[in-house]
């Protein structure tokens, strides 16, 4: 087999290992993204300029299952040269900075372009401080080791060695684990989505949540409506939400903090995607908090209200009231958080739209 040939391989392997990751990380509910595999087998066994077919490549192909990944691209080139440099420049002892800078890198990354992306650069040192920094440390470091192992596999000499039933041993490893990963996230994650029924005058979206918890270190999906007249002042529609995310993992479902985090990280991404230069969102009540049936599961509700900012220019701030409803799925290992809220001023009219439709879901 020639080198062309050889060296396409490796690209298909690295692009398989990268889905088949990334897909097992959300089968398994571990917190990090796991989608650098692909990138440093390609920087350990291939020449620069075909290391970098596969550092855009990845990324690329990461997007039919997140589009987040499109605007990430520069993440994994940056991460796949330092780390291309580190293996052929770096050697013996201080070889093990490779297991730091290319992680930092990584880590730090991310966040620049959720910074960026949020108009939030002044709170930088704080995402240092959180989870989420942590898990994106771990992630890369993760990556690399299983990305040594595998490329110790494929070049067992230094020489990329791919024997015909080593090879198809590799592929379809890779084929299995992305497989039954895509079957379970699809059973434990999308399937709920089909519970959510059309409202009218309302519109729906389903979306991963993976970069707007990015500080957090969560993921999970968020199933939400807001009105037709969420974006026009004076109507009883504006800025309302409903919806509810889908958490991975179990949370305390008693614990408000917790449960709040999730929304008020949400609203802030949103507001800082949509030109506010000084996002904030903060709960300033919370009361009569109850036991409940919802839908079969042990449900507590609660009602209260946060203050925040208008998402439509001057961006103001707003006073919103409604309430959570938050269980815990332990089939499929998620936490849920319903929640719903309208404007101080308007969520006496709206209280009961708002119920009404949470009522009528069917998320199971």
């Amino acid at each position: 087999m020639n080198n062309w040939k050889k060296r396409s391989i490796v690209i298909l392997i690295a692009i398989l290992y990268n889905v088949a990751t990334r897909l097992l990380g959300d089968a398994l509910h571990i917190p990090g993204f796991y989608d650098g595999l692909g990138i440093f087998l390609a920087a350990s066994l291939l020449p620069l300029k075909w290391a970098i077919i596969a550092f855009i490549a990845i990324p690329l192909v990461l997007t039919s299952y997140y589009a987040v990944y499109l605007i990430a691209l520069w993440i994994y080139v940056l991460i796949g040269i330092i780390y291309w440099i580190m293996k052929r420049k770096v050697t013996g002892k201080i070889g093990i900075l490779t297991y730091i800078l290319v992680p930092i890198a990584y880590a730090l990354s991310w966040l620049t372009l959720y910074s960026y992306y949020t108009h939030t650069f002044k709170y930088f040192g704080l995402y240092l401080r959180m989870k989420g920094f942590y898990v994106l440390l771990f992630d890369a470091v993760a990556s690399i080791c299983l990305a040594e192992i595998l490329s110790r596999t494929i070049a067992p000499h230094e020489t990329i060695d791919l024997d015909l039933k080593r090879l198809s041993t590799i592929i379809v490893l890779g084929v299995v684990i992305a497989g039954i990963s895509f079957y379970l996230v699809q059973v434990n994650e999308w399937d709920i989505t089909s519970g959510f029924h059309e409202v009218n005058g309302y519109l729906k979206f389903h979306h991963k949540m993976d970069f707007v918890w990015l500080p957090l270190g969560e993921k999970g999906i968020n199933n939400y409506y807001y009105p037709e007249t969420r974006f026009t002042r004076g109507s009883k529609g504006y800025q309302v939400w409903i919806g509810m995310y889908w958490v991975q993992g179990y949370h305390d479902i008693v614990d408000v903090g917790l449960v709040s985090q999730f929304a008020i990280w949400d609203q802030n991404f949103w507001l800082g995607s949509h030109g506010s230069t000084d996002p904030y969102t903060y709960v300033d009540l919370v009361e009569n908090i109850s036991t409940i049936n919802y839908k079969g599961y042990n449900a507590y509700l609660m009602y209260g209200g946060m203050v925040s900012r208008s998402d439509v220019e001057p961006y103001e701030e707003v006073v919103l009231r409604g309430f959570f409803i938050t269980y815990y799925d332990a089939e499929r290992d998620r936490t849920a958080i319903i929640y719903a809220c309208a404007t101080e001023e308007n969520i006496n009219e709206m209280i009961d739209e708002l119920k009404s439709i949470v009522y009528a879901w069917n998320p199971r």
